[in-house]
């Protein structure tokens, strides 16, 4: 077999986006229950039996629920505002509510209604029959809310304004009491404390307003009593009698001014007249004097009559100086009523000065008076304005306890029954399905956790992905357990496992050294791989039936190959191949034989094995430095050369040969191998600088693998099998 130069493969970038470790491989979740399934079916029947057994002794229980909603409108009979206010409830009331069915208070009215405190089944001290007691058991009452709370289900009929009551008792007629009890208590009891509310609002107004009728009076008497003292007595709302005094007195004065002031220019103008040498007929007086206009009238008479008497008499004629002596009498007597008048005049010029200057006096007394009215006004108005506030607060008070009485007695709940719990005619529990279901969850719950343990506790790599994930190392092949192929299960392999591959050439077990070889011909190396190291990291691993094996299937494919023994402790390859041997490494090392004299042919193939005397007494090869002389005598001669090594962990040799190998490979049996001991052992080989090829599963049970459905070919073997002859 020629030497192949090779390149590495292509490698595929995982996507950096994509966290893997957080990915769910769920075929491998199935393969792991598929391969437990004995286990989740075991856990299966027993919790079927459990849940059996326990539906079997359950107590029946029957349910009863009845039905309440929140009004949405409020009768009013009368329009007055209530003591307890009725709003329109929305979501967070109804949650309210939802809580107020299961308070203790209300249901401990329910325990004293139906004397439930003596009923056995809420209170297991109770004796049935018994009378009761003297003094109330607070205790059994304790225990029988308590009871009938962890029975009771309050919940919100979806977003609606219904609450559905239910419990759950050992009795049909007496859920239903139950149920039945709470929703009417709770009603009620709705219209009940709004009863007591409006009763304790009417006796508390009834004493408030005693109190504030007493304030009223006492307020009343003090602003009449001030007004008295300080004479503030009031003649409207808007003026008090200082003010209404000095108001007219105002007035009048005004009006006196105005007139003294009319009578002193009257009395100016005929002083004037008088000084002018004027009669003062002129004055608007005079003028207006009836007695003047009348002496003017006979004046006037007199004076034509003169006239007439002058043009017909002479001056002395006794008619013309009787005429004449009339006009003079009229003149004077017109002259004295003027001086009367002008007189008079003066006079009510005087009276009118007077009575302005006795006014003006009055009304600055009257003003005095009002300045200190004004300061004791001030204290009034105080006064009056806690009178006021003391009537205003009463007579609220007074409306109110009116309408607090008109509307006692017309309280209502703000909740109705919709629909009354009715006797169950079955039980609600025990439940079949319910029960089915926990048991089939239950089962299948233990099932998975037994699994989920048991898979933690294996410690043995069974896939490809989980050696390339844990050793790092790419999977060369899977090499079966014969006893477990399809045709060998009953009668077991027709030869021993190392000649089944020439016996039989074209079964799965050749197969798969056949894929071990194209494996290790394509491997990624730095050199071209002409020396192959087996090792394993424990004993036990089949490190020889595959060095053989892979021998065998180089030898059929027409390679040279040379299988030799290495391992000085067990030379299990020596014996496997030949009984008697003369001739061995130990001999070919010493220098006491040659190559040629230590090879023997196998009998079934061409391959060659450099064996171990089965006497020998050597126990370390590494020691001898002749040993890597000969591996590289043997790389010239052969195509491949086999080194069949002691396990890593128990023999230190192991990793001094492995160095000195082109490859090697590295044996993990399945489900057997610790993890944690073959990642040791990759790590000594690697401190000596081992060149790894890669990993072979071993042993591989077809029959688990095929029911697991694991990707190494199990899921895929009912799909080829009939390219095999097992």
């Amino acid at each position: 077999m020629d030497a192949i130069t090779r390149r590495p493969p292509p490698r595929i970038e995982a996507d950096p986006q994509v966290d893997r470790g957080a990915l769910i491989d769920l075929r491998h979740v199935g393969a792991v229950l598929r391969r437990r399934w004995m286990i989740l079916c075991a856990a299966m029947v027993a919790a079927i039996a459990v849940a059996a057994a326990a539906y079997l002794v359950a107590e029946p229980r029957y349910l009863a629920t009845a039905q309440v909603a929140l009004e949405r409108t409020a009768e009013r009979v009368i329009n007055v505002d209530s003591v307890v206010p009725t709003t329109d409830p929305d979501s967070a009331a109804v949650d309210t509510e939802v809580q107020a069915l299961r308070s203790p208070e209300l249901i401990g009215r329910v325990v004293d209604r139906l004397h439930l405190d003596r009923d056995p089944a809420f209170n297991k001290v109770a004796v049935p029959g018994q009378a009761a007691p003297a003094q109330p058991d607070l205790i059994g009452r304790q225990r029988a809310i308590g009871t009938l709370l962890g029975g009771l289900t309050a919940k919100r009929d979806g977003l609606s304004y219904a609450i559905s009551v239910s419990f759950e008792g050992s009795t049909p007629v007496q859920a239903a009491q139950i149920a039945n009890a709470i929703v009417d208590d709770y009603v009620s009891g709705q219209a009940g404390s709004k009863a007591d509310a409006t009763l304790r609002a009417r006796k508390f107004l009834e004493q408030r307003l005693q109190q504030l009728r007493t304030q009223v009076l006492d307020a009343e008497r003090a602003v009449a009593d001030y007004r008295s003292a300080h004479n503030l007595f009031a003649v409207s709302n808007a003026s008090t009698v200082t003010q209404q005094e000095l108001s007219g007195l105002s007035t009048q004065l005004a009006q006196a001014k105005a007139e003294n002031a009319a009578a002193q220019a009257r009395l100016s103008a005929a002083r004037a007249q008088l000084r002018g040498g004027r009669s003062g007929e002129e004055l608007g007086d005079s003028l207006d004097s009836p007695v003047v206009s009348q002496l003017r009238s006979q004046r006037a008479e007199v004076a034509r009559e003169v006239a007439a008497l002058e043009k017909r008499y002479g001056p002395r004629h006794p008619d013309l100086v009787r005429a004449q002596s009339q006009l003079r009498v009229a003149d004077q007597a017109i002259a004295a009523e003027v001086q009367r008048i002008v007189s008079n005049v003066s006079i009510q010029a005087n009276i009118a000065s007077q009575r302005a200057a006795s006014l003006a006096g009055s009304v600055a007394q009257s003003q005095g008076k009002l300045a200190s009215d004004n300061e004791a006004s001030v204290r009034l108005g105080e006064l009056e304005r806690n009178a006021e506030s003391s009537r205003t607060l009463y007579q609220a008070f007074l409306d109110r306890y009116r309408q607090t009485v008109a509307q006692s007695g017309l309280e209502r709940s703000d909740s109705y029954i919709v629909s009354r719990a009715r006797v169950p005619s079955a039980p609600s529990s025990p439940n079949k399905l319910i029960y089915a279901a926990m048991a089939v969850v239950g089962g299948l719950g233990i099932g998975v956790l037994f699994v989920v343990l048991l898979q933690l506790l294996e410690r043995g790599l069974e896939t490809s992905d989980a050696i390339e994930n844990t050793l790092a190392l790419p999977t060369l092949a899977s090499i079966p357990d014969a006893n477990t192929l399809p045709g060998y299960r009953k009668s077991g392999p027709p030869a021993p496992p190392a000649e089944l591959l020439l016996k039989r050439p074209q079964s799965t077990f050749a197969e798969a050294f056949r894929t071990l070889r194209t494996s290790i011909q394509f491997a990624e190396a730095s050199k071209p791989i002409r020396v192959v190291a087996i090792t394993s990291s424990v004993p036990g691993e089949g490190k020889t039936t595959t060095a053989m094996g892979l021998a065998r299937a180089v030898a059929a494919a027409g390679g040279k190959v040379l299988l030799i023994d290495v391992d000085a402790r067990r030379r299990a390859s020596s014996r496997q191949f030949t009984d008697n041997v003369t001739l061995g490494l130990d001999e070919v090392l010493a220098g006491t034989a040659t190559l040629e004299q230590a090879i023997v042919k196998d009998s079934l193939s061409d391959a060659c094995l450099l064996p171990q005397r089965l006497d020998s007494k050597g126990i370390s090869l590494a020691e001898s430095p002749r040993l890597a002389q000969l591996i590289e005598q043997v790389r010239e001669r052969y195509d491949l050369v086999i080194l069949d090594t002691p396990p890593v962990l128990p023999v230190d040799e192991a990793r001094v040969i492995a160095s000195m190998a082109d490859g090697v490979v590295f044996l993990v049996r399945w489900r057997r191998t610790p993890s944690k001991a073959a990642s040791v052992a990759l790590r000594r080989l690697y401190d000596v600088h081992a060149e790894m090829l890669g990993a072979v599963l071993t042993l591989v049970d077809v029959r688990e693998q095929e029911r697991a459905g694991y990707e190494g070919g199990g899921n895929f073997m009912k799909a080829y099998r009939h390219y095999y002859a097992d």
